[in-house]
């Protein structure tokens, strides 16, 4: 089998000193805590492939099609090794080669879709396209990258992701009413963060957000613009006081997904104004790389006002 396009990358895959450091902020290891799903794993999947040492199949290409590209490996890694090109050029060689895998791209259930071409315009990865002649809304699985941001687009809940990775709307509603269930003290918050952002520095940091933990859930998500309208209001739903959203800053966003979670929090505030629940109770918040005292700030600053206006 030709490997092409990966075959460039051989001089970074024997730079990578296999040190690890890409295991702390990689989102699929904190799923699984398989060595095989953290970058360094899948790097030397895409080395073994190049020396002959493993064979293709489907399970190595799944491997390599399971990236969310937050590229958080990337900015830890002391040998300046950039994993997610390393295995995009890997997907591209093995699509090439007859192996159409899943991994974390996204799927279109082709009778649910209605063509309305909404997906297609919110995807900065232009791993979408419309075929006009058969009204059908094309996936490439080579460019897609995972954020979720058409699925929480989609109004007929045609495009989805592979369960397994916590990022589907099911496994978020589980997660959520775990949350809720076990919490003790009150106000009930829920707070969704982002993992390209705040996410790492959280992780880090976490003693820090000890007290606000009592009475609010922190879920991370692999992009703020994967919350769809219908997600918040199942967090109310649920029996939730309030809810935050900790995106990145509106031009840091390389999905665009906090422009689309802003546009949502205003149409979710307006409904919640409808029925008659304050729209202060939904919060919309940005937060850069490491600025885990301002979340900190922020969560107790809202967990204060949401106890001030008690339970729905």
């Amino acid at each position: 089998m030709e490997f092409s396009r990966l075959n460039k990358w051989g001089n970074e895959l024997n730079i990578c000193i296999r040190c690890g450091y890409c295991y702390e902020h990689c989102p699929l290891y904190k799923v699984s805590n398989w060595e095989i799903d953290t970058p360094r794993g899948r790097l030397l999947l895409a080395y073994g492939l190049l020396t002959g040492e493993v064979e293709p199949s489907e399970y190595v290409a799944e491997k390599l099609f399971e990236c969310f590209y937050c590229k958080n490996c990337s900015k830890s890694c002391s040998a300046k090794v950039s994993p997610a090109d390393i295995f995009t050029d890997a997907r591209a060689d093995l699509m090439e080669s007859g192996f159409d895998v899943q991994g974390t791209t996204v799927i279109n259930d082709e009778k649910l879709c209605i063509a309305c071409g909404r997906c297609v315009s919110v995807c900065k990865s232009e791993a979408l396209s419309m075929d006009v002649e058969n009204m059908k809304v094309l996936v490439d699985k080579v460019k897609c990258k995972g954020c979720g941001v058409c699925v929480a687009e989609c109004p007929v809940g045609a495009m989805s992701q592979r369960e397994g990775f916590g990022i589907s709307r099911k496994e978020l509603s589980a997660k959520i009413e775990s949350f809720l269930r076990s919490m003790n003290g009150i106000p009930k918050v829920i707070i969704f963060c982002c993992d390209w952002s705040i996410y790492p520095g959280l992780r880090l940091s976490r003693m820090e957000l000890a007290g606000a933990e009592n009475t609010s859930g922190i879920i991370v998500t692999v992009c703020a613009g994967r919350i769809d309208p219908g997600l918040i209001l199942d967090v109310f739903y649920q029996g939730a006081w309030g809810v935050m959203i900790a995106c990145c800053p509106l031009d840091e966003c390389e999905h665009d997904g906090n422009y689309r979670a802003q546009e949502r929090c205003a149409l979710v505030g307006r409904l919640l104004d409808i029925v008659g629940v304050a729209s202060q109770r939904l919060k919309l918040e940005h937060f850069a790389t490491g600025e885990t005292q301002k979340l900190k700030s922020a969560v107790d600053s809202f967990v204060s006002e949401i106890a001030s206006l008690g339970p729905i």
